[in-house]
């Protein structure tokens, strides 16, 4: 049993992965009459929005035994709406506005601002921890819709005092402590990927000899299922999100097995469709991530940092097993399962990137080894083409949109959302410095970015450089991304590159008009522009903030957007595209 808060406004029990209930923060007080286990660790307390006063939440294991709330209600506060740093002053815009004054927790000493202008002087805070209050009021940002601002907003610093929001999301000042605000995990990119070198070409021509010396073999007896195999389908991305799906509409009409290669989490981070097998080849949840260096697994996929010998034997063991259809989804496993597949065994590989994205060497081993497919499921019809030959069937399948939860969006929030791993492939980094064209004009406009990744850190150095700090928040990994979408006006990818897109269709699932980059591949065969969105030529930062503003402005075009949104995402609905797969796995046992 987990118990765990989203978005800082519902409380969720799961119970061995799936969701036993969940209730609104909002209401929830008292008992709530499910029993939890003594080792299990509740969340913290959070604060959110009662009538017309804040209140704060604690979940709590009650005497009895059951998860309790105690609500406890707060004093009134000053609603922080603005936060500058001009040279060692700190500027506050507040709701009421005062004086302002800064305590220190240590020993209660007090500094004012001595003309009551909303100013504090930085420089002249001695070491300590400073909260800070306006008039009489403790100064704090709750109504701005964003929970947890510990760990989604950064503030600019000054010298050795640094601002940072409280895990009430009030405003205290740091003076002489180099610890850094709060930051979430980055997610499942395993920390030895960091550390490890690549061996380069040698890693590659090693991996080629030992897959040589894979033969394949007839499939053992038994009854036949459909077999879909992901690196990791207890975390979360749009790979796992998608195939999640996918197996969920296979399970109508066959037997299904979801395989993992190795499992690092208790819970999964989605939860797992009904009446769908999984199991893991490799249980990582121990720690036990070192040995020798996979050999079959391609040093230049991705998935070669998770692997090593022993999981390579382990999932050549598994592969070996199987009988029916095997479903690979990244090029390691279709090269790997071309190589395992025999008589009774069909494989079909699925590609999630465009082909040009693969590092050179994996390029040249697809051309080499997806001939021993069965067939090849692509996203778009440019990889269609491009793919066309390497396989001795290639279709194209698009990824079907998952059920998510929120309703439609009413598109009156002033909020534009994007969400992703944050990585290079992604381009949020382009998408901050575009996003300041829109907060210099209507300075009241939020982005909001939902993911995790290795490039956190950067873009909180961009917010900063940007002085964004009131208007860009990293929002971490959104478990309920429809909730989040259905409370944007907007949504916007800035990626690079893609494989299909999904969180566009996602987004104009709930309503939302969406705004890309025209990178490959996906977005043009996604987006009608002028229609339901808006495409900018891949790379044109200025062009993005520009096409962003145009629908900031005109509140008309954004609902005409959204309900073509709608309509564009209901192409994508999983009866579509699971007939699509039906009819692929019956062309395939015909011939």
């Amino acid at each position: 049993m987990r118990v765990e808060i989203l978005d800082g406004r519902w409380l969720r029990v799961l119970d061995g992965g799936e969701a036993a209930f969940e209730v609104p923060l909002a209401t929830a007080d008292g008992e709530l009459g499910v029993v939890v286990d003594e080792g299990v660790t509740l969340p913290g307390p959070v604060i959110v929005p009662r009538g017309d006063g804040l209140v704060r939440l604690r979940p709590y294991r009650s005497a009895a035994g059951r998860l309790a709330v105690e609500s406890r209600p707060l004093p009134p506060h000053a609603e922080v709406r603005r936060i500058a740093l001009d040279g060692s002053d700190l500027l506050l815009t507040a709701e009421p506005d005062g004086p302002v004054t800064a305590r220190r927790r240590s020993d209660g000493a007090e500094v004012l601002d001595p003309h009551a202008n909303g100013r504090l002087d930085l420089s002249g805070l001695a070491d300590g921890v400073w909260d800070l209050r306006v008039g009489a009021r403790r100064a704090g940002r709750h109504l701005d819709g964003v929970p947890d601002k510990r760990a989604a907003v950064v503030l600019p610093a000054h010298g050795r005092a640094q601002p940072y929001f409280t895990r009430e999301n009030n405003l205290s000042v740091r003076v002489g402590d180099p610890r850094p605000q709060a930051e979430r995990p980055d997610g499942d990119e395993p920390s030895e990927s960091r550390r490890r070198r690549r061996l380069g070409p040698l890693a590659v021509a090693v991996h080629r000899l030992a897959l040589r010396y894979v033969r394949p073999r007839p499939a053992p007896a038994g009854p036949e299922r459909v077999h879909v195999l992901l690196l990791h389908a207890y975390g979360m991305g749009g790979t796992i999100r998608t195939t999640l799906n996918l197996v969920e509409g296979l399970a109508a009409h066959h037997e299904v097995e979801l395989v993992s290669l190795v499992r690092r989490r208790d819970e999964p981070f989605f939860a797992f469709p009904a009446g769908v097998a999984v199991s893991d080849v490799v249980d990582e949840r121990g720690g036990r991530r070192r040995g020798l260096p996979s050999l079959l697994i391609h040093p230049d996929d991705y998935a070669y940092p998770w692997s090593r010998l022993r999981t390579d034997l382990a999932l050549l063991r598994r592969l070996r097993s199987m009988r029916g259809t095997l479903i690979t989804t990244r090029p390691a496993f279709n090269l790997l399962a071309a190589r395992v597949a025999g008589p009774g065994l069909t494989v079909i590989g699925q590609e999630h990137l465009n082909f040009h994205a693969h590092r050179p060497a994996l390029a040249r081993d697809i051309r080499r080894g997806y001939g021993g497919l069965d067939a090849l499921a692509v996203l778009t019809q440019d990889d269609r083409r491009d793919y066309e030959g390497v396989a001795p069937v290639v279709e194209r399948i698009p990824n079907a949109v998952p059920r998510l939860g929120g309703g439609r969006t009413a598109l009156d929030a002033k909020v534009v959302a994007a969400a992703g791993r944050l990585n290079a492939q992604k381009g949020f980094d382009r998408l901050v410095p575009a996003f300041a064209l829109v907060a210099e004009a209507h300075p009241d406009w939020q982005l909001r970015i939902y993911g995790a990744g290795p490039a956190r850190a950067r873009l909180r150095r961009l917010i900063v450089e940007h002085g964004l700090h009131d208007n860009v928040f990293l929002m971490g990994q959104a478990q309920r991304l429809g909730e989040a979408l259905s409370q944007a006006s907007l949504f916007v990818l800035p990626s690079r590159f893609e494989g299909f897109g999904m969180v566009l269709v996602e987004a104009m699932s709930k309503g939302v008009p969406v705004v890309s980059f025209d990178c490959p591949r996906g977005p043009s065969e996604i987006i009608s522009p002028g229609v339901d969105g808006l495409l900018v030529e891949n790379g044109d930062v200025a062009g993005l903030g520009a096409a962003l503003l145009e629908l900031v402005e005109d509140p008309d075009r954004r609902r005409r957007y959204g309900a073509a949104a709608v309509e564009k995402a209901r192409r994508f609905d999983v009866g579509p595209v699971a007939e699509r797969w039906e009819a692929l796995l019956a062309r395939l046992a015909h011939l």
